[in-house]
């Protein structure tokens, strides 16, 4: 008999957050891993910019979704 052997299936690292806006306190959905500058939907502030791998969070991190 052939053992076989476990194929390990590796999980990702990226994540969507829940960021609440340092100015005006909205909350909003964010991409850990982000590509683009996201922005605060009510005033316009920059909540997450790009770095090439993991994006850095500007505003406060509420919760993991995921």
């Amino acid at each position: 008999m052939v053992k076989r052997r476990k194929i390990l299936i590796p999980m990702p690292r990226s994540k969507f957050l829940v960021v609440r806006c340092p100015d005006c306190e909205n909350e909003q959905i964010v991409f850990s891993h982000s590509s683009f500058p996201a922005r605060c939907l009510v005033c316009g502030r920059i909540l997450v910019e790009p770095t090439g791998g993991k994006a850095k969070i500007l505003g406060t991190i509420i919760r993991e979704l995921g």
